[in-house]
């Protein structure tokens, strides 16, 4: 059984180096997970491991803008075809959860009932299941392909084009907090989660070049990004409701069911939104000098 992939820079080795090791073993262990036996496990840890290739690419995407952006949204795609399964037993989570926490809703809001419903989709969710990893497996192997050619802009510092990368990253933080502040729509939030999801992979990357805190700071953007999944599989679940695709028949009454939801995301943005703008404000200070420092260190 080979080693997991070291998802994490080595500041003592050049940048181009660490990228390529990175991508070569993350996309060997997302073919490994689109053949596992277990398939939603299997098809749960390959879309992490290309939202990790998504945020490697971003970090470093100061040092060759387009070409990275073309095999990110390749990386992309290739989640997205293996999404529906996913988003299925999401779907099966999210309702055991509102369960457990509200034993005495699930007759009003027929939690009972449309958790039978979303067992029986997730069955169902297996169909079509080879063509779909074939399809994730052909993209990822393409932006892999793609990647191993590419050369990156030597007038740029490897301290600096990751530090680049990490302020993208905050910037994108910032903005979609701004906006889901003020206007608290569910993609808001979305942008949000995708942002602190980002942060937390890069700051995996970065352990090795002593970013003060850098431990604690991750727990605590991983426990951010799980709030916001919650919250977006709540907004995923309203969306599918009002749309009448949520999988119960029409004739069942969701009203309810609806309205605990509604209420299930205001505590849980209320709770993520003053969280995510203190991790925001105590973001790691002077990157670019941390980053030079460390280099200098290293080479000397």
């Amino acid at each position: 059984m080979k080693p997991a992939p070291a998802f994490r820079i080595d500041p003592a080795r050049k940048l181009r180096d660490e990228f390529g090791r990175i991508v070569e073993e993350t996309c060997d262990a997302v073919a490994v997970h689109l053949n596992a036996a277990d398939h939603r496990r299997g098809l749960h840890e390959a879309r992490k491991a290309l939202k990790k290739l998504r945020a490697l690419l971003r970090l470093v995407r100061a040092a060759e803008p387009k070409s990275l952006k073309v095999q990110e949204h390749r990386f992309r795609d290739a989640a997205r075809a293996i999404a529906g399964s996913r988003e299925a037993t999401a779907a099966v989570e999210t309702l055991e959860r509102l369960i457990a926490a509200h034993p005495d809703r699930i007759v009003d809001c027929r939690l009972g009932e449309i958790r039978c419903h979303l067992l029986a989709r997730c069955a169902q969710a297996g169909a079509g299941l080879d063509e779909a990893r074939g399809e994730a497996s052909a993209l990822c192997i393409e932006a892999r392909d793609e990647l191993r050619g590419l050369a990156f802009d030597e007038k740029l510092s490897d301290d600096a084009v990751l530090a680049e990368g990490m302020e993208r990253t905050l910037r994108h933080w910032k903005k979609a907090l701004e906006a889901a502040g003020k206007d608290g729509e569910a993609e808001d939030f979305h942008e949000l989660r995708k942002a602190v999801k980002a942060h937390w992979a890069q700051l995996g990357l970065l352990r090795a070049f002593g970013l003060r805190g850098v431990g604690q700071r991750r727990e605590a953007v991983e426990a951010l990004g799980e709030r916001l999944g919650e919250l977006n599989d709540i907004h995923v679940m309203r969306e599918a409701v009002a749309r009448g695709t949520l999988g119960p028949p029409a004739d069942l009454d969701t009203r309810a069911f609806d309205r605990l939801l509604k209420k299930e995301a205001k505590a849980l943005a209320a709770a993520a939104l003053p969280q995510a703008k203190k991790l925001l404000q105590s973001r790691p200070d002077g990157l670019r000098r941390r980053m030079r420092k460390a280099a200098a260190k290293l080479a000397a």
